[in-house]
């Protein structure tokens, strides 16, 4: 249902004409026929793993890990005060952890309610309210200021029509849209001051619009999608406390095993108390704060940008 032409470059009548549409709206055999082809006008569930292997997640990277040994190798060398608090630390930090990654993925979810429910659409000649979930290609929509758009759709007609495409673009100040076609070569889409796209907002005026792409296929769909299938990659600073961690399990190890053998064969201590002796170096070695540590600054960091 995609013309040949860019639909910002047809008239009113060629945009009917090219939907298979009409002033009137569709039929409602037709818009049941064409939703049952296209499907709904709405975003797909983002693929996310379940609460609880995130949470694990947070449990059982390299630093948690390393960790959890820290708090077993304390309580071999009868400090069990220090091992507890060790496991303390991972915890505290999971649970911090996994709340912030928690509020990050809302906010994809927060997407979809931009959207409306409802929207004042053409059908069978007649003006009515529907879910905007059922808008297919062709429906003609009534827009009004206040009404947030559901669909991606050229309007053919517009009385002071203003829209606001902050979602979009950031801007904030609205910005104007008229029923004129575009013939300039150079017009992207995104550009046409006769189109309208899901997410939006009507500002100021009144306007008739068809619609020409429904859910993922929109311009806020596209937004979305790359949102949800965007592959996260690990930031500079994880790379490099990764690499200080690693440095630092060397170092601790090896420090450990070099007390093992000095204590052992050039002081004369027994092998227990040798390997007591190394573990207690290897657990001070640990940082034991450093998760919390950049966890907070972290999060510190976050709001500090939310604020400004």
């Amino acid at each position: 249902m995609i013309p040949h032409s860019p639909i910002w470059s047809l008239t009113p009548e060629q945009v009917y004409q090219t939907l298979a549409t009409n002033q009137q709206g569709l039929s409602e055999v037709e818009a049941n026929f064409r939703l049952k082809q296209n499907g709904y006008n709405e975003l797909p569930e983002p693929q996310t793993r379940s609460l609880l292997l995130r949470f694990i997640d947070q449990l059982t990277h390299f630093m948690a890990l390393l960790l959890w040994v820290a708090g077993i190798l304390a309580f071999v060398s009868q400090i069990p005060e220090l091992g507890w608090a060790i496991w303390a630390v991972i915890w505290i930090n999971a649970i911090f952890s996994f709340w912030q990654e928690f509020q990050a993925e809302k906010a994809l979810s927060a997407l979809k309610q931009v959207l409306p429910a409802q929207v004042k659409v053409f059908r069978d000649g007649g003006l009515c309210i529907l879910p905007a979930r059922e808008l297919v290609v062709g429906d003609v929509i009534q827009l009004e200021e206040g009404d947030k758009i559901s669909a991606d759709a050229r309007l053919v007609e517009s009385q002071s029509f203003y829209v606001d495409l902050s979602v979009l673009t950031g801007e904030s100040v609205p910005v104007s849209r008229s029923c004129e076609p575009i013939v300039s070569e150079n017009t992207r889409g995104s550009e046409a001051k006769n189109l309208v796209f899901a997410g939006s907002t009507v500002a100021s005026g009144r306007g008739i619009a068809v619609v020409y792409a429904t859910g993922t296929h929109t311009e806020f769909g596209q937004v979305a999608h790359l949102t949800a299938n965007v592959k996260r990659e690990p930031s500079t600073l994880e790379i490099q406390i990764s690499k200080v961690v690693h440095m630092i399990t060397i170092i601790a190890i090896s420090m450990g095993i070099i007390v093992f053998l000095l204590t052992n064969l050039l002081v004369g201590m027994g092998i227990k108390e040798s390997f007591i002796f190394a573990i207690g170096i290897i657990v001070a070695f640990v940082p034991e704060g450093l998760l919390p540590t950049v966890s907070l600054a972290l999060a510190i960091g976050f709001i500090k940008n939310r604020l400004i």
